[in-house]
């Protein structure tokens, strides 16, 4: 099967999994070879964060010019850095969250089944971005939060408190991330 349609197949089983489907692990390719292929997430999302990137950078200048302050500059590679940064770390996060929980035996399928979610959870991100729909920003960051929380724990097959404690891990490193890169 080629990474396309391993991709394509995933987008099935996240699409599944958002319907909480128990069929849609069959959709993911839970061996380690697909836990390295996961990462190739990277492409789409960097693909999908673009306009993010541009049109949070737009709105901070319409803030920044209503408010009589100087433009910002559009920074793309701190940007990527970020979104790089996250790819990076959340994984190592992770692992030693899995192993201190005792979910580490379920780790490589939480992990191959929260990257590929990234793809269709970034599309969802977007969609209040190109808009400008603060309300459906709301909306979507709560539902994403959901869908994490729902991941971790059919991913790592856990209890709702196990899968709470990586929502609220990958919120910190999130925000920390934000706070020092950007």
């Amino acid at each position: 099967m080629t990474l396309l349609e391993e991709g394509l197949l995933a987008m099935r089983g996240c699409w599944r999994l958002l319907w909480r489907d128990p069929a849609a692990f069959e959709d993911f390719n839970l061996t380690i070879e697909g836990f390295w292929r996961s990462f190739a997430v990277i492409v789409p999302v960097s693909v999908l964060a673009y306009p993010m990137f541009v049109s949070t950078h737009d709105r901070a200048n319409e803030v920044a010019a209503t408010a009589g302050e100087g433009l910002h500059e559009l920074r793309l590679g701190v940007s990527y850095l970020y979104l790089l940064a996250g790819i990076v770390l959340w994984p190592l996060v992770a692992a030693v969250l899995a192993r201190v929980t005792g979910v580490a035996q379920n780790y490589v399928r939480y992990m191959i089944i929260y990257n590929w979610m990234q793809v269709p959870m970034t599309a969802l991100m977007l969609i209040p971005h190109l808009l400008f729909f603060v309300i459906l920003a709301n909306a979507a960051l709560i539902f994403s939060l959901y869908v994490s929380w729902y991941v971790a724990k059919a991913g790592l097959q856990t209890t709702a408190p196990i899968a709470f404690v990586f929502v609220v891990a990958e919120f910190a490193l999130t925000y920390g991330l934000g706070a020092l890169i950007q």
